[in-house]
């Protein structure tokens, strides 16, 4: 995701948050040290600006409106003709890469408590529907999350499966915060890290 269109996805949804008077110097705050962090940036941001200001609406709230903010930017620049704001996420990954993705996925979730699997599967399969992407390539996605490995499909786009990965890392976020669940992250990426299909298809990729 390009710098100009998270800031355009913050500001957004903090100009319908905070006071006019204060949003100028949140964003320069924000620009100076959060702008070129990934989104797992977010919950630091906000326990600085909560400290620092009288926000109204909720952290966790605002939380999540942030973190769906910045992962939509994505799919609602998208148009007939795929546009990407990621010149590599249009890229269509054969199974070595999605070998990768599925040992990410795996490795991720088995950190989290057996009873929230189901919910961070669901998020992940709620969400990707919500998308803009291929009916068909979503069809095929959305079976390899019921199914497992037997249904993997030959190829997927890497943006695609980028998405599908966040939206479980935003609904760990939810249940374990953002300090664990980047612990969690981690130590999946390590772990995937050591796979041989890895030196094709490194597995910081997907995130």
């Amino acid at each position: 995701m390009l710098v100009k269109d998270r800031k355009n996805a913050f500001l957004a949804v903090l100009a319908s948050n905070l006071d006019q008077r204060i949003q100028g110097e949140v964003m320069t705050f924000w620009e100076e040290k959060y702008a070129t962090r990934p989104q797992f940036g977010i919950s630091a941001f906000l326990d600085e600006l909560y400290s620092n200001y009288q926000i109204p609406i909720k952290k966790g709230q605002l939380f999540r409106e942030l973190s769906r903010a910045t992962m939509s930017v994505g799919a609602g620049a998208r148009t007939p003709t795929p546009v990407t704001l990621d010149p590599d996420a249009g890229t269509a990954l054969d199974r070595n890469g999605l070998m990768v993705y599925q040992a990410l996925q795996e490795a991720f979730l088995s950190l989290a408590q057996p009873a929230d699997r189901l919910a961070i599967t669901r998020a992940q399969f709620e969400g990707i529907q919500a998308t803009q992407y291929d009916g068909a390539s979503l069809r095929q996605i959305l079976e390899w999350l019921r199914q497992g490995p037997k249904a993997m499909p030959n190829r997927a786009e890497l943006g695609l499966l980028r998405k599908l990965f966040n939206l479980g890392y935003v609904e760990c976020c939810q249940l374990y915060g953002p300090v664990k669940t980047d612990q969690m992250l981690n130590a999946a990426l390590q772990k995937t890290n050591a796979m041989p299909e890895a030196h094709l298809t490194p597995p910081v990729q997907f995130i």
